[in-house]
């Protein structure tokens, strides 16, 4: 794929995230825009008391370009999204895997739960950690570790995930039992993590910075989960879950079988590291964090159905998250759009492993 071409698909992206994110009306709850815009119009907001107040690299960074504030913020949710479907196509092809599977998992990634809430809903760090994870396990994956040191060292200025993908890889290379390069990659890691620790602890003893009523701190009694999960009722539990990933949560398991091993290796040991960030966080939005892994399991199951089933899989797909993420009043109930891409994923399964069982046969 060359610059011209990756430009091209990059730029349709960018139209598409932006008409859906142009359409998505402004969220009818209480969000976190007002901390995200105190810290971008005065850099240190002394005496703040939120676990946002932390996150702060996002609201440097666009307190410094001038315009509306909705703008610059739904205009960054949209380019980071595209970016980081981008680069889990490059991911795609570090792994191995065919330009048709590629072009499947970006897609996937673009048009998932994580990508369209946050278009709804901009005022957060998260698009640019959907971005930060393909990208740093990427380089990782070519041997550059101080690039991807680097990387998580500063973003870890706009959210603590930023480390997460350098421990995961150092685990990868102890899986591997590539000790030598395991030390190294642990050490980078740690340095990351330094990297965090020093800055919160900057905020808090110059800024009186403090993380306020969250509960993601208190890991003794139950981090996020714990309040989250008392304030749901049991359907309300398992429909946000199953919404996070949907149809990727049938065509994902199928597509491990069929992954090369890397590929494989690096989804289970990233799976403790999912444990953790959904015990801290909000366990139904943090997974998606990890979705430069699950799409492209996903796109290989698709990669072996036809391609109407698999154009079918994604428009369903992409359908159910619009009303689940974007809140698209325009857009028909959400569940008809995942009961339809459930059974076409079924129907991909189906399709994925029936070669097998013919020449078994």
């Amino acid at each position: 794929m060359t610059i011209t071409a990756r430009l091209t698909y990059a730029a349709a992206l960018v139209v598409l995230l932006g008409i859906l994110s142009w359409l998505s009306p402004p969220p009818n709850r209480v969000t976190d825009r007002e901390i995200y815009e105190r810290t971008a119009a005065n850099g240190v907001v002394r005496d703040c008391n939120d676990l946002h107040c932390f996150r702060a690299l996002v609201s440097w960074t666009l307190g410094m370009l001038p315009g509306p504030s909705t703008l610059k913020w739904r205009t960054y949710a949209v380019l980071c999204n595209a970016a980081a479907a981008v680069l889990v196509f490059q991911l795609c092809l570090t792994f191995g895997l065919s330009w048709r599977t590629a072009w499947t998992a970006s897609l996937l990634s673009a048009f998932g739960f994580g990508s369209l809430y946050t278009l709804h809903d901009a005022y957060t760090s998260d698009p640019l950690m959907y971005l930060l994870g393909p990208l740093i396990t990427n380089e990782l994956l070519r041997g550059r570790l101080a690039v991807a040191g680097v990387i998580g060292a500063v973003g870890v200025f706009a959210k603590e995930f930023a480390a997460a993908p350098v421990f995961l890889f150092a685990l990868y290379e102890a899986f591997e039992r590539r000790w030598s390069a395991f030390l190294r990659t642990l050490v980078a890691a740690n340095a990351v993590f330094i990297v965090w620790a020093i800055f919160q602890l900057v905020m808090v003893i110059r800024f009186n910075y403090g993380y306020g009523g969250t509960t993601s701190t208190r890991f003794l009694s139950g981090g996020g989960i714990g309040p989250w999960l008392q304030e749901q009722s049991l359907r309300g539990i398992l429909s946000a879950m199953f919404n996070e990933f949907g149809a990727l949560y049938l065509l994902a398991p199928a597509g491990f079988l069929l992954a090369p091993p890397a590929l494989r290796r690096l989804t289970m040991v990233a799976a403790p590291i999912a444990l953790v960030f959904c015990y801290v966080q909000q366990p139904d939005r943090a997974l998606w964090n990890f979705h430069f892994l699950v799409a492209p399991l996903g796109a290989l199951a698709l990669d072996r159905a036809s391609l109407a089933l698999t154009g079918l899989t994604l428009a369903a797909f992409a359908c159910a998250n619009l009303r689940l993420g974007a809140q698209l009043s325009m857009v028909p109930a959400a569940r008809f759009a995942l009961g339809l891409s459930v059974v076409s994923a079924l129907a991909v399964v189906v399709q994925a492993f029936r070669p097998a069982v013919v020449d078994a046969a």
